[in-house]
């Protein structure tokens, strides 16, 4: 019975996601773009879908009074890296019984999407609003006209758990 309370907690959650109210938030032209590379580390689910677009599906986390809660975003792009469509699964608290793993939020999403291939894609910068909270690679709030393109740098949101940075040519984040 217990296990049955679970799939159906689970099961609403992930129906939620649907309902979250997610609007784009900084919809706008970018010529600035953002390499990203499968890697063994945080860029694991990075390539394209069997229709030719490239995808992008990350962790993010926020800090609640309760604990930490978990998100995993999946993120469908263009072939000019705009952003298309995006979804993001709240995984919970990881304290609650009822915490969905990563990994079985991933799988569904890469079969949801139809991930085909693990490649390099350049994005833009994006946001996205679902639960109340920001999502997306954001320039952070410096005066980008008075900076070189190398000085800038790029935090995934929620939570700033990568900040991406130049030269653009290359991967580079930090955690």
């Amino acid at each position: 019975m217990r296990r049955f309370f679970w799939w159906l907690t689970k099961a609403t959650r992930l129906q939620r996601d649907k309902d979250s109210g997610a609007r784009p938030v900084n919809a706008g032209e970018s010529a600035f773009k953002v390499l990203l590379v499968p890697d063994d580390y945080h860029l694991q689910d990075v390539g394209y879908t069997a229709q030719g677009n490239g995808f992008w599906i990350t962790q993010h986390l926020v800090s609640e009074i309760g604990g930490t809660r978990d998100f995993v975003g999946a993120y469908i792009f263009d072939s000019e890296g705009e952003l298309l469509s995006s979804e993001v699964v709240d995984q919970g608290l990881r304290s609650e019984p009822d915490y969905i793993a990563p990994a079985d939020v991933v799988t569904r999403l890469r079969r949801k999407i139809d991930a085909s291939c693990s490649e390099q894609i350049w994005v833009k910068p994006f946001s996205v609003q679902f639960y109340g909270h920001d999502f997306g690679l954001v320039v952070r709030d410096e005066d980008v006209d008075d900076q070189g393109p190398d000085d800038i740098v790029v935090d995934l949101l929620p939570g700033c758990t990568l900040m991406f940075y130049g030269p653009w040519d290359s991967c580079n984040y930090d955690t």
